[in-house]
């Protein structure tokens, strides 16, 4: 990653499909609140223009080129960081931010399809303070997403341990770049998953 820059503040959640980013994402937003902390939450894809456009992609009701897909997703980043009521911004103010997937969802998903070192070019980005890995087992993800035949959960199974090891080395480019790297056990009760992310940070003031 040649952007090392560390965005102090800055929390991302990321995890397999169905690991529970975005149950964490909210409960932490409730645990800030009930501390007084001044924070935002915020996602991948965004609400924004472009971030639409993506989760018409995602759902299937338009077809794009896998690099075409990848280029918008860091467009949606550029905007998300960098735009007018941005993560930088934010940050730069002393303002917490919790981020379901970033930069380390596009290395995971968009190196399927795409050249890894491509897609880590176009994502030259300023990395979370804190980078949390919801570690859920790839069958337990599948039970979560819900029942699918035989063929689709074979699929699925295959293609969730590809996404794995692409995030594996993208953690390994964040944690070489200063990045706080945490593995948390996401079979756990959601609460305590809570309390161990919460602990990690040890907010004892908003500083």
């Amino acid at each position: 990653m040649k952007n090392n820059e560390i965005l102090k503040k800055f929390i991302v959640l990321e995890g397999l499909d169905g690991s529970g980013t975005t149950t964490q994402m909210k409960k932490l937003g409730k645990k800030f609140s009930s501390n007084g902390i001044e924070h935002q939450l915020t996602m991948e894809p965004t609400d924004n223009p472009v971030g639409k456009l993506i989760r018409k992609v995602l759902e299937k009701e338009i077809s794009i080129e896998h690099e075409t897909l990848a280029v918008l997703f860091s467009a949606d980043r550029y905007e998300h960081i960098y735009g007018k009521e941005g993560i930088k911004k934010l940050t730069d103010n002393n303002i917490w931010v919790v981020c379901d997937r970033y930069l380390f969802s596009s290395i995971a998903y968009q190196s399927l399809k795409c050249d890894p070192d491509w897609v880590l070019s176009i994502n030259n980005y300023p990395l979370p303070e804190y980078l949390f890995f919801l570690d859920v087992p790839v069958e337990e993800c599948g039970q979560r997403l819900g029942r699918r035949d035989k063929v689709e959960l074979f699929d699925k199974h295959e293609i969730q341990k590809k996404i794995l090891k692409n995030y594996q080395n993208g953690f390994a480019k964040g944690i070489d770049a200063g990045v706080k790297f945490f593995s948390i056990d996401g079979t756990e009760n959601p609460d305590a998953i809570l309390e161990k992310i919460w602990s990690i940070l040890d907010i004892k003031a908003d500083k």
